[in-house]
């Protein structure tokens, strides 16, 4: 009982860790990676996958509404192999998607600090919340809420650069954006750990406010997605191939930077808050699909965090490795876990619903027992 209070968040809530799930990796290296492989047409790439992602988030909640994945009314042993998959899906994406975020604050942020301290430190931050359960990791996004919005409408305000919408020429659709969508599936398929929430409306919300929070979080996310892979054409354009942490170096062109220097902290403190929570939402996942069969203890969730640490620290080490690891066949694992695993809930949950509505209610059952007795 406990287990399910913890794992209990509001709508807004959900559509708050939904935004930063979907987001926080595709700002980093991504961009770099499509313009090298679909040129500068690849912002279709990134609409197309978004698109798919936001349509599954659709089916994602419509689960949660009735409990987490692992409380459905379905049999014990399809849970069991819910579980196993995310496991390992959520495993795949912690140590390679992690590593990216890791390389950047040991390179970017401390200049080549040491894997495995930074590690240790995103680690130890996010298992806590991990552990804690879908409850503190709601209330958590919903605190730094505003320092997301602050540093959105900072960027909006203070921007500065100069759109050469030229770079998004020649339009044209080909090949490379199929082989780009393909070649990064790593990056795309990012809601099971939101199977493990269970989601409710908040007591002082109106209809109408939920209506305006799900069209506030969807055009957010295609402006800090689309909106951001078009800004980055247009302003490094072909040489978009060679520039990395795409978020930062988009915001870092603004007006107070040519004035005073570089003025980059609300954009790097939403971004850590972001990556913080991310990685805390796939070390969730992980430890509850851990503790469906060990128990809920404060060790599984500690065996976890060793795992993750272990994975980035000594078996991927440098951001080459991971990148290579992100394009191996690890991705088609990955991301049809996310989609199959969604779909296949959702039915087993709607065959359950079925069977429950077909069944007589018992009054009705023993009210025809009387009667046949009295006969």
């Amino acid at each position: 009982m406990q287990n399910k209070l913890n794992n209990k968040i509001y709508n807004e809530q959900f559509l708050l860790l939904a935004f930063i799930s979907l987001i926080t990796f595709k700002v980093v290296m991504l961009p770099q990676y499509l313009v090298k492989t679909a040129g500068s047409q690849s912002y279709m790439t990134m609409f197309f996958m978004i698109a798919i992602e936001i349509m599954m988030l659709c089916v994602v909640y419509g689960i949660t509404k009735n409990g987490s994945i692992l409380q459905l009314d379905i049999p014990k042993w399809v849970k069991g192999v819910f579980a196993i998959l995310v496991f390992a899906s959520s495993l795949i994406k912690s140590t390679i998607l992690g590593s990216e975020g890791v390389a950047y604050i040991s390179t970017s942020l401390y200049g080549s600090v040491s894997w495995s301290f930074v590690t240790l430190a995103l680690i130890i931050v996010s298992l806590y919340l991990a552990h804690k359960g879908g409850k503190v990791l709601g209330r958590t996004v919903q605190i730094f809420f505003w320092v997301l919005i602050f540093a959105l409408v900072f960027y909006g305000v203070f921007s500065n650069f100069n759109f050469e919408a030229i770079n998004l020429m020649p339009f044209k659709i080909s090949s490379d954006l199929a082989v780009a969508g393909d070649k990064f599936l790593m990056w795309f398929g990012d809601f099971t750990p939101l199977l493990f929430m269970s989601t409710s409306p908040s007591s002082n919300r109106k209809k109408s406010t939920m209506a305006i929070w799900i069209t506030f979080a969807v055009i957010a996310t295609l402006i800090c997605s689309v909106g951001l892979m078009i800004q980055f054409i247009c302003i490094f354009g072909a040489s978009g191939a060679v520039v990395g942490n795409a978020f930062l170096n988009v915001s870092s062109l603004n007006k107070i930077s040519f004035m005073i220097g570089s003025v980059d902290l609300p954009t790097v403190l939403s971004w850590l808050i972001m990556c913080v929570i991310k990685f805390a939402l796939l070390l969730y996942a992980m430890a509850e699909c851990a503790k469906f069969f060990f128990g809920n203890k404060i060790l599984v969730s500690l065996a976890c965090g060793i795992i993750v640490y272990a994975v980035i620290v000594y078996g991927i080490g440098n951001l080459k490795t991971s990148y290579n690891l992100a394009t191996s066949w690890l991705r088609y694992f990955a991301f049809l876990t996310e989609f199959l695993v969604t779909v296949a809930a959702y039915i087993a949950m709607r065959v359950s619903m079925n069977k429950k509505q077909k069944a007589p209610a018992p009054q009705a059952v023993n009210n025809q027992g009387e009667a046949y007795e009295k006969a």
